[in-house]
């Protein structure tokens, strides 16, 4: 696939002198078109920071951003507002003009870039119908709910074709069924124009619904950079400290405190084998009596993800394990506490 963006060596800090502060530290990843990007990390970590190094908000001690092709850190000014016409932004707080009504919202950047009213008007309302705004056309921000002020920002972001979409923080201010209604609009948008998101969020349920892969940062380091299930292993096994829910630490200990601790493994399970019976039939095969633990079973973007700890009794337990390991993604022998 081709190639969105890459950021190579980036290195941001502000201050200057003994008050200078890294923020980002020699940062590296890039995209291939269409995909779903999520970052994530704790308060700090230098999320949004990056996020608005990519159209070059925030302006990098060092490093390159390419942009389709392009690298950006090197252009001047007018070769830069060019650029930045393909890439749109949604900010945390939507940004809208309160003065303006919602087709007036939306079709600011393309008055601002010469387009006549009419013809930019023309435009919002074939974006407006597609996002479900059309009856609200005239309506000014503050008629509006979050969610709809949300997708009056998104529409904004869309009207001028872009080719990426930077989008911070986007559900932080929703309800659960709202937040659900933008995530869809997100992937419909994303399977329809086959644009790039990049999504800075602190909530677990939007990097399992919509991306492809995720950056996790770490004092404005990359700590894990990969698809969105390995990261959520990594999570559970506790590689990824402080940070989500580590079943080891928080949830093991209660279970297991009546039970056999020589034989508990967790199983990983990922995309189509979670819908099949493979553990009742490989422990059927070798007469092993199987105890769920715990057990959940979750839809990511890409697939299913289900993830078990169970307890095995039986003769044949290393046999099990072995044909077991051909079917679910992982099988591992849990730390006993």
């Amino acid at each position: 696939m081709k190639e969105i963006i890459r950021a190579e060596d980036l290195v941001l800090s502000y201050g200057k002198g003994n008050n200078r502060r890294i923020i980002l530290d020699h940062i590296n990843f890039s995209l291939s078109e269409g995909q779903i990007f999520g970052i994530v990390g704790l308060s700090g970590a230098g999320k949004t920071s990056l996020l608005r190094t990519f159209n070059l908000l925030n302006t990098p001690d060092s490093g390159k951003i390419v942009f389709d092709g392009i690298e950006i850190t090197s252009l001047d000014d007018v070769k830069l507002r060019e650029i930045r016409k393909k890439i749109g932004v949604v900010f945390q707080n939507f940004n809208l003009f309160r003065s303006k009504t919602v087709i007036e919202n939306i079709a600011f950047p393309l008055i601002l870039d010469g387009t006549s009213k009419k013809e930019a008007f023309k435009k919002v309302s074939a974006i407006a119908e597609e996002l479900g705004l059309s009856h609200r056309l005239n309506a000014y921000p503050s008629q509006l709910s979050g969610g709809e002020q949300q997708r009056v920002a998104i529409a904004r972001a869309l009207i001028t074709d872009p080719k990426l979409i930077l989008l911070d923080e986007p559900t932080s201010s929703l309800d659960p069924l709202t937040t659900k209604k933008i995530l869809n609009l997100v992937l419909e948008i994303n399977e329809r124009h086959n644009v790039t998101f990049i999504v800075v969020t602190h909530e677990m349920e939007v990097v399992k619904r919509i991306c492809d892969s995720v950056a996790f940062l770490k004092f404005g380091k990359i700590d894990f950079l990969g698809s969105t299930h390995e990261f959520f292993i990594k999570v559970e096994n506790g590689d990824i400290e402080d940070f989500g829910e580590k079943i080891e630490e928080e949830i093991l200990p209660e279970l297991i405190a009546e039970f056999d601790k020589n034989h508990i493994f967790r199983v990983i399970f990922w995309g189509e084998n979670t819908k099949k019976p493979v553990l009742w039939e490989t422990a059927k095969k070798f007469d092993i009596k199987i105890n769920i633990l715990y057990g959940k079973i979750e839809k990511f973007k890409l697939g299913n993800y289900g993830s078990l700890i169970i307890e095995v009794e039986g003769k044949g337990i290393e046999e099990f394990v072995e044909e077991l390991r051909n079917s679910v993604y992982s099988i591992e022998p849990l730390r006993i506490f």
